[in-house]
């Protein structure tokens, strides 16, 4: 819009500005418009004390525009000139309420769409306007008035007619028609108002404004909020002066002009973009015209910062708690401080309350949780803690006592170990772990050439599994260890570790019972263990090596040698009963070997080296650099006998694969060191872009041993071979007759290893370990994955572990002494794919090809629309400790609702199961 001539001379201009153009200070200025010569230069006017106004130019320099109509004499009626100038239409004034700056998606720029969310239709972009980027305050900014024609009267009101605008600083009023009072800073819209300030945009009927303070008053009006991409309509809007807004008869949607997904409704409803909350009276939420909600007052969120107020309801059916529904309440305390309250309700179980309480204080920073049941437990069929109390804790918390020195708290505790399979939890815990129960501290010292890090923790754990054996606490465990680069060659390490491992009466688990048939109750039954199994006492391990490195762009030679020693003082042993264990399970133990001061010192020598070879190639076009990385490492470590009476306290062989060619201990922990006189042979070839994305990496490799292993862990250690009521999983017979073989090969199994990057979504990757010796296979995985974007994703993949046989259980869960194949041989198959505009469906399958049956069924499909998201899961499951030969699977609905804009769904129920899911990014935002 060009400025226009003001249909009054010059000389008369200071008289109608006076009149026309209100102050917002005492003292305040005005700039109007007057012609020259097809040019314009702004005034500026100011109150002078007598009350008269004093305008001059305030520039020299012109601005050009298009040319002006002749200046008319002025008016004191307003009198309809010859030629009518046509003003905005009503049709435009509802166009615009209907787009209110609403731009499709494909109207945004690359740039833009980049930064939208997934769900994005579009977004509210606010024209450019002069004002729009103002960062001053707006009341005293100067004033800027535009329009067709304007007149004034003697009592100091003017009258614009035609295209009006009046700007100061961020605030724009547009209409048809204005009336400005200089006596009560007050200014008067009608018709096609629009109300514009930095993200607002307020369009109604008519409306009035109070210069002075900025306070509007819109009637019939449609708003939007550009930032918060939110929207609605009202029966009357006031703009109060701290930029709140107060709206009568409202609605309020984060949804797209046209889109009635869902909508809030209010017979009064302010919302306050600074502190970022709404609140609405005799509310109602619509979801599609139907009301879901009423309450006579809510207060939600209209952008990111917390705010307190109910979140959304979870809703799910399953066979064990029937009807689920649960509704968190969230307290933003302070700005240190929040905490989550969420009622939940079971059908078969009862009422259960869970509060997370969250802080932040100085260095300081922790979370407290607190779930249970109200009352006791009201679900009888198969569950063992019916009529019980059930709760959980869960503490953490993190103090930074210097920027080097920190103390950690890690605190959970169960009722009973059936507590998170039965109810889950929203407090960050694992079902599938044993519950951490830990305080600790740690300093980190040294410099760039020497690093040293000291611990000292008390840590004990709750075992969560009903049919396995507890783990040792540590109470205490203290750690230090250090690195030290004398050279640039010399690497020098040292360790130390002092434990003391403890475990309660009655860790070991023995068998399950039926204890109420009638209910097909299971009780599990434990006992103080057996022979080196029922160790506790002290454990002190050291460690010191040195390693050189000779390095060059084509080479490395790294030659290493440490020595590790390990001591341990036993107690809760009996002696007796413990030679008969470690006779039965390594033969030929006898009393002289036993001791209960067990010491082990092994020194092992390592010469780590490899080719670097690369070649510049074109495949299909493609150029890529080829690596051919052939590898060689000796390792020997002697064998020292006696090591049967260390007890295993967190040690255990690991799974072999292509990385195990590389390491120096066939064993994890600290309770074996293993004999070695080895040559691992391996050859490793890349295939790298330009930009360094590898597109293929294959690796192949053997170890050839020079002598059979001596040192092992057997499966029989621990087992009274007496007793046969012992509900054992694999059969540690054939167990052992695996481990010997193993033992007793000439080469380890052929490893391999390749991952294919078929293209920047697609890949390949597949490990593989064959048996030479047997000619069979040992272990193998495959897995696809085709990712085209964060939610659109396709998963194939099988595994295959051979395993010792497992026994066969009846009904009761009892071992019946009959064993069959117990080797692991798993599909795994997920999908999450669009397959509708705003539909996607998702599934994924586990089957069990040894045991012939299903260990997971998840199906589900997610509609995604603009401003909401509905997600409805079905899955049916088994336990981890499911008895295989008669499976009693379970099953349930799961809902998940989203109003995007009014808040999130708290609870991570249908995002744990979607993480099954791999590569799929199932959050709502």
């Amino acid at each position: 819009m060009d400025m226009h001539q003001l249909p009054f001379t010059p000389k008369a201009l200071t008289l109608v500005i006076a009149t026309s153009i209100i102050a917002s200070q005492p003292v305040s200025r005005v700039i109007a418009a007057e012609p020259s010569g097809g040019q314009q230069s702004k005034w500026h006017c100011q109150t002078l004390a007598n009350g008269h106004w004093s305008c001059h130019p305030a520039t020299a320099q012109s601005i050009p525009t298009q040319p002006l109509p002749k200046a008319k004499p002025p008016v004191r009626n307003l009198k309809k000139p010859a030629t009518p100038i046509k003003p905005a239409t009503t049709g435009q004034n509802a166009s615009l309420k209907q787009r209110l700056d609403w731009q499709p998606i494909q109207n945004l720029s690359a740039q833009r769409r980049s930064t939208e969310p997934f769900y994005s239709c579009g977004a509210y972009i606010e024209p450019t306007r002069p004002g729009k980027d103002y960062t001053g305050d707006s009341n005293k900014a100067p004033i800027v008035a535009e329009s067709n024609e304007s007149s004034y009267d003697k009592d100091s009101v003017a009258i614009f007619k035609g295209d009006v605008t009046i700007r100061q600083g961020s605030r724009q009023f547009e209409s048809d028609n204005a009336t400005l009072d200089k006596s009560r800073n007050h200014g008067q819209f009608e018709g096609n108002v629009r109300f514009r300030e930095s993200g607002v945009l307020l369009v109604g009927d008519k409306g009035d404004i109070q210069l002075d303070s900025g306070r509007a008053t819109l009637e019939n009006t449609a708003y939007v909020m550009h930032e918060q991409k939110a929207r609605g309509s009202a029966s009357r809007i006031v703009r109060n002066q701290d930029a709140t807004l107060e709206l009568s008869d409202a609605t309020y949607t984060s949804c797209p002009p046209g889109d009635k997904g869902w909508q809030l409704s209010g017979q009064h409803v302010t919302l306050d973009m600074d502190s970022g909350q709404g609140l609405a009276k005799h509310a109602v939420v619509r979801v599609q015209g139907l009301p879901i909600l009423y309450t006579p007052y809510l207060s939600f969120p209209i952008d990111d910062r917390r705010k307190s107020g109910f979140l959304y309801p979870t809703l799910s059916q399953s066979s064990d708690n029937g009807l689920d529904f649960a509704i968190p309440y969230y307290l933003n305390i302070a700005s240190n401080y929040d905490a989550t309250l969420t009622p939940r309700y079971m059908s078969k179980r009862g009422l259960m309350l869970e509060n997370e309480f969250r802080y932040l204080v100085g260095n300081t920073q922790g979370e407290l949780g607190l779930s249970g049941l109200l009352d006791k437990d009201q679900l009888k069929k198969e569950n063992p803690s019916y009529n019980d109390q059930r709760w959980l804790l869960n503490y953490r918390q993190q103090t930074n006592l210097t920027s080097r020195w920190t103390a950690v708290v890690d605190y959970a505790k169960a009722s009973d170990k059936n507590y998170l399979d039965d109810f889950s939890t929203s407090l960050n815990l694992s079902a599938n772990a044993p519950l951490n129960q830990r305080i600790g501290t740690r300093y980190l010292g040294g410099d760039n050439n020497h690093s040293w890090q000291l611990s000292v923790d008390a840590h004990q754990y709750q075992n969560m599994n009903q049919t396995a054996d507890d783990p040792y606490n540590k109470l205490p465990q203290i750690k230090l260890s250090g690195n030290w680069l004398t050279s640039g060659r010399l690497n020098l390490n040292y360790m130390a570790d002092y434990t003391r491992f403890s475990r309660d009466d009655n860790w070991h688990y023995v068998n399950e019972t039926l204890a109420n048939p009638s209910d097909n109750v299971y009780q599990s039954n434990y006992d103080s263990g057996y022979g080196i199994k029922r160790a506790n006492g002290e454990r002190l391990y050291l460690e010191t090596g040195a390693g050189y490195s000779f390095d060059r762009s084509y080479a490395f030679i790294r030659p290493a040698v440490k020595v590790q020693h390990v001591e341990y003082r036993l107690t809760d042993l009996s002696e007796s009963e413990t030679i008969r264990d470690l006779d039965d399970a390594y033969g030929n133990f006898t009393t002289a070997d036993y001791t209960e001061s067990p010491k082990t010192t092994v020194p092992t020598f390592s010469i780590d080296s490899g080719l670097y070879f690369d070649r510049f190639t074109n495949i299909s076009g493609t150029e890529f650099t080829h690596t051919l990385e052939p590898r060689i490492k000796y390792l020997y470590s002697p064998y020292k006998e006696g090591q049967e009476m260390n007890p295993v306290f967190d040690t255990a062989l690991m799974n072999f694969n292509y990385n195990s060619l590389w390491r120096d201990s066939r064993f994890s922990g600290h309770d074996r060191s293993g004999d070695a006189n080895q040559l691992s042979l391996g050859l490793s070839t890349r295939l790298i872009e330009e930009d360094g994305f590898e597109r293929v990496r294959f690796g192949i490799g053997q170890i050839i041993y020079f002598e059979d292993r001596q040192l092992w862990i057997s499966p029989n250690a621990g087992i009274d071979q007496v007793v046969v009521d012992q509900d054992l999983d694999t059969d540690p017979g054939d167990e052992t007759r695996q481990l010997l073989e193993d033992m007793q090969d000439s080469v380890s199994p052929l490893a391999s290893e390749l991952v294919y990057n078929i293209n920047r979504s697609m890949n390949i990757r597949q490990d593989l370990m064959w048996d030479t010796s047997n000619n069979k296979l040992d272990s193998y995985g495959l897995n696809y994955q085709y990712k085209p974007g964060d939610r659109r994703v396709l998963n194939a993949g099988y595994r295959f572990l051979r395993q010792a046989d497992r026994f066969i259980k009846n009904e009761l869960n009892q071992n019946t002494g009959l064993t069959t194949d117990n080797n692991l041989s798993q599909t795994d198959l997920s999908v999450a794919w669009p397959v509708a505009n705003h539909w996607s469906a998702m599934g994924r399958w586990q089957y069990d090809l040894t045991n012939k049956r299903n260990l997971e069924i998840l199906s589900g499909v997610e509609y995604n629309s603009c401003c909401y998201q509905v997600r409805v899961l079905w899955r049916k499951w088994v336990e981890n400790d499911d008895n295989i030969d008669h499976p009693n699977s379970k099953s349930g609905v799961f809902l998940q609702f989203v109003l995007r804009g009014l808040g999130d769904l708290t609870s991570g129920t249908t995002k744990q199961y979607l993480k099954g899911i791999k590569g799929y990014a199932g959050d709502e935002k």
